[in-house]
């Protein structure tokens, strides 16, 4: 793997040498803001004709090929005055566009730029300027993004899943970063839905957000306080602050989680063994959580392309206890068996979580070079309690303890040059991680286990990218080797070790079709099971029910076909996987003839197909701003149930409704609504109508330093789902109500907010989220 490496590090160099010259420059405003998306022109003189174009990223850099430049440049932009410059060196460096007022009136009349675009194989919403901008914080510009679904604080981008959501280049790990981030603060919102090998292969979506890049130095502070109303009180409190002077960037960051948790369930099991076994249970569940986060770090910028940076974060939960009450009645070929009453109080110990986190990211002549190297240590120890009360047999009291210890370490580099009238990048990946996961039960209802999993990940991936007079297009590769030790009682386990060589390659073309804007890409994924899916211990749940991890699982293997076009403010998505060793959840009988359920997840042994399409638009009428999303999922997949093949092929329909209306005196009101239909998700049907209505009115004052919100989520309580699992002899039904009916209101000031420069990616995110 090494020695692959190395080759393409020396091949890269020598390349580059022979076709790399190129000419770069840079674009700003008056305020010395970068311009993202001026055109480019390459004249040759003295007739004019046209050479070369391109268009300038979102740091308003760009190149042009040396060959190219012979002439004169025409830089224009809506809004600036058309500049000509005379290209004579390699470095044309900072060019100055004048806005024009006189263009800018005429832009107003004619209409208003689409709010989403497409740019290469990147659908970008512009937030800056628009009325996303008043939305409240990243959490509520999130949920108004074409292709992008909320639902309360997380997110899933249509087809694709849960996405990996980076600001300013660094992966965001904690949720609360983003109800931190102001609206007003960002410029625009990326949406990579087929992204390619310099991203790790399990990234199915990727979510970039920029922020306006703020001057000038001092000391400035952001302070958020949050109250949320439902049936129990939840409060948010978080404060950052921000040192900049020339190079230098400090800054610090405090949050306070005081949240609580109910949920009322009813759950129904069957299991064909010997006899029949039915269960229902009725489970009300309360969680309260308490939880403290931190981080600080600082930075320095040499120059406008060179910096380097640390940052330490920490967190844990100073009190988090639970407790679960359940009424089961068991039944044995319809016949009542007995009635249980159970009690489950858990109380969990938090280990303190660090992590660090250190990065170089620069450029050497027009050799791009980003390094992140990373630490992270974090555990916990869970007491579970659970008396157990029985009208026909013994009562029981079970005591058991979870004990797990989590240690990772990390390095990433990427390089990147422009070689063929393209860019090349390549790339490299390590990652150790060590895990400890012990079980006890005293009464030994459930085997007492003592496992240790130790992961070598080794990555490299290589990506050209270029434009050619018909479009643009993308090649990578990216290869994994991953060598997987299990231990149980110190002792090596060579049948649930493994080691795994893959090539993940990509490859997607982009083009202009008169005014409709397309791109159509291919990538191969993969999906590893987390940590505690490959875990060899159990979990009593209670006399009847038995969960266990399986640490034979293997990867998940999704071949996908992407396609996307955009023209004015439609968007349209068409997707095709192909996953093989999908990942489900299954029940069997622990022993034959006996009525106790084993839970686990195991691989499916057949190819899971699954087509994706949906369609937005984001039309803007005066005050009213609006976004119209309708998406289908559908599935192939047949199992055996009870004895019987039962086709999963109901497809499920989803819809996303939001509208913004800017009304006088700086108040901005939204009112947004989704539902989700009826329909099959692998071997889990879902059997209601999921739906709910959104609405807040935000206030600002102080020139948008001070601002007010008041909201109120899932007004009329729809947010709720009925879920049926087959499996083999076995199903679960469960009827799911949670309290999702909320009021709050939120303050946030903000004084001389100078955005931290921080520029860390991290290295090793999928093993963070594995963790």
């Amino acid at each position: 793997m090494e020695k692959l490496l190395y080759i393409m590090l020396i091949w890269v160099v020598s390349t580059t040498s022979i076709y790399s010259q190129t000419v770069a420059g840079k674009i700003v405003d008056e305020s010395n803001q970068p311009i993202e998306f001026a055109n480019i022109v390459c004249l040759s003189l003295p007739d004019s004709t046209f050479i070369y174009g391109t268009i300038s990223d979102q740091d308003g850099k760009f190149t042009i090929p040396e060959n190219s430049s012979k002439g004169i440049l025409r830089i224009s932009s809506v809004g600036y005055a058309t500049t000509y410059k005379e290209c004579k060196d390699r470095n044309i460096g900072t060019i100055l566009l004048h806005s024009d007022t006189q263009l800018l009136g005429e832009v107003v009349v004619k209409g208003n730029l689409p709010v989403t675009r497409m740019k290469g194989d990147t659908l970008v919403t512009s937030v800056q300027n628009s009325v996303l901008a008043k939305a409240g914080s990243a959490n509520d510009v999130l949920g108004k993004v074409p292709g992008i679904l909320k639902d309360k604080d997380s997110f899933e981008v249509f087809g694709k899943g849960t996405p990996l959501i980076y600001i300013n280049g660094r992966e965001v790990r904690d949720k609360s970063e983003l109800e931190q981030l102001s609206s007003e603060d960002i410029k625009h919102v990326e949406l990579i839905t087929n992204p390619g090998a310099r991203y790790d292969a399990t990234v199915n979506a990727v979510v970039r957000i920029q922020t306006i890049r703020r001057t000038g130095d001092g000391f400035g502070f952001n302070l958020n306080s949050s109250y949320y109303q439902s049936e129990n009180v939840d409060l948010v409190e978080q404060a950052d602050v921000n040192y900049r002077h020339n190079g230098l960037d400090m800054f610090a960051m405090f949050r306070y989680d005081k949240m609580e948790f109910r949920e009322r369930t009813n759950v129904h099991q069957t299991l064909i063994s010997k006899k029949q076994l039915d269960l229902e249970n009725q489970l009300k569940y309360n969680d309260n959580k308490q939880w403290l986060r931190g981080n600080i770090g600082m930075n320095y910028m040499f120059d406008e392309n060179n910096s380097i940076g640390i940052k330490y974060s920490i967190q844990g939960s100073p009190r988090y206890d639970s407790k679960l009450y359940t009424t089961s009645k068991v039944s044995l070929d319809g016949k009542v068996f007995d009635r249980l009453q159970n009690f489950t109080s858990s109380e969990t110990d938090n280990e303190l979580n660090h992590q660090l986190n250190a990065y170089y990211t620069g450029r050497v002549g027009n050799l791009e070079i980003d390094f992140n190297a990373d630490y992270y240590q974090s555990g916990y120890l869970q007491e579970d309690i659970t008396g157990e009360e029985s009208e026909e047999q013994e009562d029981r009291d079970v005591h058991a303890a979870s004990d797990v210890a989590n240690n990772l370490a990390a390095a990433k580099l990427v390089l990147s040059y422009p070689v063929w009238k393209g860019k090349f990048s390549v790339g490299g990946e390590w990652t150790y991680t060590h895990r400890k996961d012990n079980y006890l039960n005293v009464e030994n209802y459930v085997p007492s286990s003592n496992s240790k999993m130790n992961e070598m990940n080794i990555t490299a991936f290589a990506e050209y990218s270029r434009s050619i007079s018909i479009g643009d297009f993308i090649l990578g590769a990216r290869y994994e080797q991953i060598k997987f030790d299990y231990y149980k009682d110190d002792l090596h386990i060579d049948d649930q070790s493994r080691s795994y060589d893959n090539i993940y390659p990509n490859v997607s073309f982009n083009t202009r079709i008169g005014k409709v804007k397309t791109q159509i890409s291919y990538t191969v994924k993969t999906q590893r099971p987390s940590y505690r899916l490959l875990s060899n211990s159990s979990l009593y749940i209670d006399r009847f029910s038995i969960q266990q991890g399986n640490p034979t699982l293997k990867s998940e293997i999704t071949h996908n076909l992407n396609w996307i076009a955009s023209w004015k403010f439609l968007q349209l998505s068409l997707g095709y996987q192909q996953t093989k060793n999908a990942i489900i959840y299954w029940g069997e009988p622990l022993n034959p003839n006996e009525y106790t359920i084993l839970l686990k997840s195991i691989n499916l042994n057949k190819s899971l197909p699954m087509l994706n399409a949906f369609i937005s638009a984001s039309p803007h009428i005066g005050i009213w701003e609006s976004r119209l999303s309708l998406g289908i999922t559908k599935q192939w997949l047949t199992i055996d149930s009870d004895g019987q093949q039962l086709k999963l092929n109901e497809p499920r329909f989803t819809g996303v409704l939001s509208n913004s209306f800017t009304l006088p005196e700086n108040f901005l009101l939204s009112l947004d609504m989704q539902f989700r239909s009826k329909g099959d998700l692998r071997n889990v049907y879902f059997d209601r109508f999921n739906s709910y209505v959104d609405i807040s009115l935000r206030k600002s004052f102080l020139n948008d330093a001070l601002s007010i919100e008041v909201r109120g989520d899932d007004l009329f309580r729809q947010q709720k789902s009925k879920t049926l699992l087959r499996s083999g002899a076995y199903s679960f039904s469960k009827d799911h109500r949670y309290d999702s009916r909320e009021f709050s209101i939120s303050l946030r000031y903000r004084f001389n907010t100078t955005k931290s420069k921080y520029k860390g990616t991290g290295a090793a995110n999928d093993e963070l989220r594995r963790l």
